[in-house]
């Protein structure tokens, strides 16, 4: 019962800040502002739940563009806010990847942490829960925090977690990630 009542006050706070983050159309949501304060060769790092479905894809299709833009690949990671590290992509998640010429096979989850976040210049989130877990966590980060799906921007700020979905839903979301990864490359191509 406790459990049902602790998730049910969290998915509300979700909630809440998504209605502040539509409201206030903050740095959280302005890729310009992201991109112009970046120096020269700026380290990015994607964030996701679990960091086994939409972060590493992130991460790794944003070192095959790497070549338009002045960033060095090695300042390039991803990770998420699950604590068990070490976990494989599920077989969707590497299915759908591959469809963007990314391997996904030999990705292993990490865990985000203040080093690696004080290593980065530019944060990526992908949903509001993300959003909430860096504010709970590591609130000095959001200075330097963007949504991805802020660069291609649509219907929502958000790129929703496909996890435990069918495969038609890991090609939907990965569409959307390579998208806003795509609009991200030029905008860092134009600086």
């Amino acid at each position: 019962m406790l459990d049902h009542l602790h998730h049910g006050r969290r998915r509300v706070a979700v909630e809440m800040d998504r209605l502040r983050l539509r409201a206030s159309n903050g740095r959280v949501l302005d890729a310009e502002t992201a991109v112009r304060s970046l120096p020269s060769d700026p380290g990015v790092v994607f964030l996701c739940l679990g960091n086994i479905c939409r972060s590493p894809l992130a991460e790794r299709y944003f070192r095959t563009r790497i070549e338009e833009t002045d960033c060095d690949p090695s300042l390039v990671t991803s990770a998420g806010f699950v604590d068990a590290e070490g976990r494989e992509s599920p077989d969707p998640a590497v299915s759908a990847a591959r469809e963007h010429g990314v391997d996904l096979a030999d990705h292993r989850s990490q865990r985000v942490s203040e080093r690696l976040l004080d290593a980065g210049d530019l944060v990526l989130l992908m949903d509001a829960w993300n959003y909430r877990d860096l504010k709970r966590e590591f609130p000095a980060a959001l200075e330097k925090t963007c949504f991805l799906k802020a660069f291609d921007p649509g219907t929502d700020f958000e790129i929703a977690d496909p996890y435990g979905d069918d495969p038609e839903e890991f090609r939907a979301v990965y569409d959307e990630v390579t998208d806003a990864v795509d609009e991200l490359v030029d905008a860092l191509a134009k600086r």
